[in-house]
């Protein structure tokens, strides 16, 4: 399977492909995933690139092979550097991507000051 669209990918479609992931990272099951992953996680950077990371990746590849993705780590690859170059020239796409990256890898509490 190809790893990018066979046809160029429109703003339009990229508006509504990060609509999809959003909305497939808040469907019941994949947001249960998503909150079990972050628990095991616990506050550590480590962890969650190990533990959150693949199952938003995961989740993340169901939605762009609708839109000409191929569902592999190319595919991701090339989907994140077309959604950058549209972010550029669209703050709604920047928007939904940061909506995006808030899910894939949450704010982390600053450690405590060592003493």
């Amino acid at each position: 399977m190809a790893a990018a669209v066979s046809r160029p990918f429109t703003n339009s479609e990229a508006i509504a492909c990060l609509h999809d992931i959003i909305n497939a990272f808040k469907l019941p099951e994949n947001n249960i995933r998503i909150e079990e992953a972050r628990d095991n996680a616990g506050n550590n950077m480590m962890q969650m690139m190990q533990i959150v990371f693949p199952v938003t990746t995961e989740i993340q590849m169901g939605v762009i092979t609708k839109y000409g993705f191929s569902a592999d780590g190319d595919g991701m690859i090339r989907f994140s550097q077309t959604i950058k170059n549209f972010e550029k020239l669209d703050p709604e796409i920047a928007e939904l991507n940061a909506q995006i990256r808030t899910y894939v890898m949450p704010q982390m509490d600053a450690p405590p000051p060592m003493q």
